[in-house]
C-alpha cells in the first residue's frame, strides 16, 4: 500500500510574481501539513527570470534589459541558480510534506531521486534523457531541463523546467552572469548546448508529458497521484508578495565583501565589523547554491552576529556541530575560507589606505600569504589588453610605449619604477601560457588587473597556476556586460576597460623597489 496520495493541479501561464505566490502557498501548507502528503502543480511563466533562494538580484540579472523588455524578475523558493523563463518551457513544483531521511547526502540523494523519476516518464515518450548530477537531464550531452530543491525537516519542494523551445538570446541577454558566446554567431553555438522537445521532434501534448512524469515519480516516492484540478482562471490574491533579496551593489561602501568559486556554485559573502574591527556584527551569505535546511545560511548569519574575530574558529564550529546539515558541491571550509577572505578586507583597507569600497575590488590567491606580503614579493604585473585604448596599435600586442595618454602607460610606468617585469595579456591563451612560464621560472608572486567577471569564470586557470597573486578589478565597458566575451577571450574585444587607478598606485606602493631582482 503506498503511503500517500498525491493531489495534481494545473494553474497555467502566470505572471512571475503570481507563480511565486503559489509556489510559497504550497511550501507552507507542506510544511504545515500534519499528515504525509503530496502536491504537484504544473504551469508555466510569462518572460522572468527566477532567481535562487540564495541569490541577489545585482549579481545576476542584467536589471535595464529586463525592465525594458519587460521581464519580471523573482525570487523561487528552491536553491541553486538563476534561470530564464518564458511560456516555451514546461515547469513543476512539487512538494512532499514530511519527507524523512533518505540517504546520508540529501540534497544530492533527493535531487538524483527526483530527476530520475523526471527521467523514466521522458524515456516513455522515446526521449533518450539522463540525469546529469548534480540537478541536470540532458539529452545527448546538451541540457533539455534543470530541477531545483528546498528541504528541511518537515518538508521537501521540488521545482524545475523541461525546454519545450527556447529563446536563447532573451535568456543570455537577462541573465547577468554570462555563458560563453553571446555575438549573434555565438548565441547560435551556444543555442547547441541545449536540447530542447523542439530539437528532438517531439510533439506530444503536455498533459501527455504530464501523465508520464507522474509515474516516474510516483515509482520514485511511493505516491498514488490522484484528482486533477484546473485552476489556470483563478486568481493568486491570499499569499505574500515575493520579495527580491537584498541588492548588494548598492550598499557596497558599507560591508566588507568577498567570492569563493565552489563546485557548487560562487558564493558571496558580506560583512560588517565593529569600530575596532574585532566584533563580527553582521554577516550575510548568497549564491546560487544548495543547502540543507533551506535557511541554513540564514541561521548560521543569526549565529555569527556579535562574534568576538578572535573566536570566529570556535563559533563557526560550534554552528556545524549543532546544527544538522547538507551542502552540495561546497564545504563548510568553503564558507570558512569566504568568511577570513572577507575579513582581510579590513586589514587590506588599512594596509593599502583604500577605502571599504576599494578593498572589496581586489581578488586574492594568496594562501597561507597576507595580502601585503603576496604584493611585497611580487616581481610580474599583469594587465589586460582591453584597457589599452582601441587606436593604439599596441591594443593586442604585449608591450607599451608609455606615451602617458592611457592609464596602462602609468600602469607600465609604476611597474618599471620598481623593476617588475610587466605582460600585456593579449587572450586567455596567453593567459595560460604566461601562468605556465612564472610557475616554471619560480615566480614568487604577481599582481595584475581583470575584471570580476572573467575572474570568477576562470578562476580555475590562476589556481591551477599556484601562485599567490593581487588582482585589481577594472571598471567601464566590459566583455561581459557587451555581451562579447568570445571577441574578449580571442584577442579581438574593441570597447574600452578602465583601470582604478587609484587602487593600482596605493597597491604599488607596497612594491620594493628592484622586485625583478628579489
Amino acid at each position: 500500500m503506498t503511503a500517500r496520495t498525491g493531489l495534481v493541479v494545473d494553474t497555467g501561464r502566470r505572471s512571475g510574481p503570481e507563480n511565486i505566490r503559489l509556489d510559497r502557498a504550497q511550501w507552507r501548507d507542506a510544511c504545515e501539513s500534519e499528515a504525509p502528503a503530496c502536491h504537484v502543480r504544473f504551469h508555466r511563466y510569462r518572460p522572468s527570470v527566477s532567481l535562487g533562494a540564495l541569490e541577489t538580484a545585482d549579481q545576476v540579472v542584467r536589471a535595464e534589459y529586463c525592465d525594458s523588455r519587460g521581464i519580471d524578475v523573482v525570487q523561487r523558493v528552491s536553491g541553486g541558480a538563476a534561470i530564464y523563463l518564458d511560456p516555451d518551457q514546461w515547469c513543476w513544483t512539487l512538494t512532499l510534506s514530511h519527507p524523512g531521511a533518505w540517504g546520508s547526502a540529501f540534497l544530492a540523494d533527493w535531487l538524483a531521486r527526483l530527476c530520475q523519476g523526471m527521467v523514466q516518464g521522458l524515456r516513455q515518450l522515446n526521449i533518450d534523457a539522463v540525469f546529469v548530477p548534480p540537478n541536470d537531464i540532458e539529452v545527448a550531452g546538451r541540457k533539455l531541463g534543470s530541477g531545483f530543491l528546498a528541504l528541511s525537516d518537515s518538508a521537501l519542494l521540488f521545482q524545475g523546467s523541461i525546454l519545450l523551445d527556447l529563446d536563447t538570446e532573451t535568456m543570455m541577454k537577462a541573465l547577468r552572469v554570462p555563458t560563453e558566446k553571446l555575438t549573434p554567431d555565438g548565441v547560435r553555438s551556444a543555442r547547441h548546448r541545449f536540447a530542447t522537445f523542439r530539437d528532438l521532434g517531439v510533439g506530444v501534448e503536455t498533459s501527455v508529458l504530464e501523465q508520464h512524469v507522474l509515474a516516474g515519480w510516483a515509482r520514485q516516492l511511493d505516491v498514488a497521484f490522484g484528482r486533477r484540478v484546473d485552476l489556470t482562471r483563478e486568481q493568486v490574491t491570499d499569499a505574500e508578495v515575493p520579495v527580491l533579496a537584498a541588492d548588494w551593489d548598492t550598499e557596497a561602501d558599507s560591508w566588507h565583501q568577498a567570492v569563493v568559486k565552489t563546485s557548487g556554485g560562487v558564493l558571496h559573502v558580506r560583512l560588517r565589523l565593529s569600530e575596532r574591527g574585532d566584533v563580527l556584527r553582521q554577516v550575510q551569505f548568497a549564491g546560487g547554491l544548495h543547502a540543507y535546511p533551506a535557511d541554513l545560511f540564514a541561521l548560521l548569519s543569526s549565529w555569527l552576529a556579535g562574534t568576538p574575530v578572535a573566536r570566529l574558529d570556535e563559533h563557526f564550529d560550534d554552528f556545524f556541530r549543532t546544527h544538522p546539515h547538507d551542502l552540495l558541491g561546497l564545504t563548510t571550509e568553503d564558507i570558512r575560507r569566504g568568511l577570513y577572505l572577507a575579513l582581510d578586507r579590513h586589514a587590506q583597507q588599512r594596509q593599502f589606505a583604500l577605502t571599504r569600497e576599494q578593498a572589496n575590488t581586489l581578488m586574492v590567491h594568496a594562501p597561507p600569504m597576507a595580502v601585503v606580503d603576496v604584493v611585497r614579493a611580487a616581481s610580474v604585473m599583469l594587465v589586460p589588453y582591453c584597457a589599452k585604448p582601441a587606436w593604439c596599435k599596441w591594443r593586442h600586442r604585449d608591450g607599451c610605449p608609455e606615451c602617458g595618454r592611457c592609464e596602462v602607460g602609468e600602469a607600465y610606468r609604476l611597474a618599471h619604477e620598481r623593476g617588475m617585469r610587466i605582460v600585456t595579456i593579449v587572450n586567455f591563451e596567453h593567459l595560460e601560457q604566461t601562468l605556465g612560464e612564472l610557475r616554471a621560472q619560480g615566480t614568487r608572486a604577481y599582481v595584475g588587473m581583470c575584471c570580476r567577471h572573467f575572474y570568477l569564470k576562470r578562476e580555475y586557470a590562476f589556481r591551477d597556476a599556484g601562485i599567490p597573486a593581487v588582482l585589481m578589478d577594472i571598471t567601464g565597458a566590459n566583455c561581459y556586460e557587451l555581451q562579447q566575451e568570445d571577441l574578449a577571450y580571442a584577442g579581438k574585444f574593441q570597447a574600452e576597460a578602465r583601470l582604478n587607478l587609484d587602487v593600482l598606485r596605493k597597491v604599488m606602493q607596497r612594491v620594493p623597489p628592484g622586485a625583478a631582482t628579489d
